[in-house]
């Protein structure tokens, strides 16, 4: 695949499609391939992996070679675009990954800065500017979370998106502060700037593209249905469903989360209460999944807070 991506290519619904492990914590490739296949069919608009969601700091530059050889492969014959991320603990290892995927024609990349310390302000010019001189046919989404220490605001992408015109063309922007929304999508509306599921409306409302979405591994008919619904300006019909996914995720999720369990670990958990993609459960080291005893929990809370969403969703009346 060669899928060269613009500003104007990066919208709607995007998949954080999970890592598939096996047993032996080695990458599970036939439920991989399933799972795009799954998730393409659905109607998503890109699918994407290796964020925190994909268990990127658990690959070593051969694994993800590997990865990413078999995530092009499958992702080439599907209607569907691809992205992928890139964030590593230094400079390096960032350059080695874009390569990775430039080499397999995935030129869509996901940069979040390195994340054992934060950066000098000088720094964060020298991190681009490295990083466009190493691979100057990647194209940049940053990952803007407070995980890698230095967030930006609207101002500081406007400067990057005046240096690097030709890398730099969206954000995936993980704060749920909605002043924080307004200054970077107010200042720098030509740019893609896709957000988490938490924010899909209210984001979207304000100017976003779209969302990068966990929930769609879980409710992806009733997913894609919202994001229309914000595209074609239906707010009033759009607003309610996402105030209902925010509270499963406080009541149900969020218990989860103090107790440790995040990213692509509690993501597992959330997608299993469905069943719509294949996952056995593995996880790897240190991280282990959420206790057998708590997915049951999970699957009963699931089935009751979305009973009615999951009889509309075909896929699920297709597998009864």
């Amino acid at each position: 695949m060669n899928d060269i991506q613009e500003a104007a290519d990066i919208y709607g619904l995007w998949a954080a499609i999970p890592m598939p492990w096996t047993a032996d914590q080695q990458l599970n490739e036939p439920m991989l391939q399933r799972n795009l296949k799954r998730l393409a069919e659905v109607g998503c608009d890109g699918i994407y992996s290796t964020d925190s969601d994909g268990e990127f700091y658990a690959l070593e530059l051969d694994e993800f070679q590997k990865f990413v050889a078999a995530f092009a492969r499958f992702m080439t014959p599907l209607d569907c675009r691809a992205q992928m991320g890139v964030t590593w603990t230094n400079t390096r290892g960032i350059i080695d990954r874009i390569k990775v995927c430039l080499d397999h024609g995935i030129t869509t990349v996901h940069v979040c800065y390195p994340y054992w310390m934060p950066l000098a302000p000088d720094d964060i010019w020298h991190f681009w500017n490295d990083l466009a001189e190493a691979a100057p046919a990647a194209r940049w989404v940053h990952y803007n979370t407070p995980r890698g220490h230095v967030v930006m605001n609207g101002s500081q992408y406007k400067r990057l998106a005046s240096e690097f015109p030709d890398q730099f063309v969206g954000t995936k922007l993980a704060t749920q502060n909605v002043v924080e929304l307004c200054d970077v999508l107010g200042t720098t509306p030509h740019l893609a700037h896709m957000v988490t599921d938490f924010v899909t409306v209210p984001a979207m409302l304000l100017g976003a593209r779209g969302t990068y979405s966990f929930w769609v591994n879980t409710l992806p008919e009733w997913q894609r249905r919202l994001v229309d619904l914000c595209q074609i300006g239906s707010w009033e019909q759009a607003m309610p469903m996402q105030a209902k996914m925010n509270r499963w995720e406080l009541e149900c999720i969020d218990p989860l989360v103090r107790r440790g369990y995040l990213h692509g670990i509690v993501g597992k958990a959330r997608g299993a209460a469905s069943g719509f993609l294949e996952d056995d459960g593995y996880t790897r080291s240190p991280y282990h999944p959420v206790p057998e005893s708590d997915t049951r929990t999970l699957t009963d809370q699931f089935q009751q807070w979305w009973r009615d969403e999951l009889a509309q969703e075909t896929w699920k009346q297709a597998s009864l």
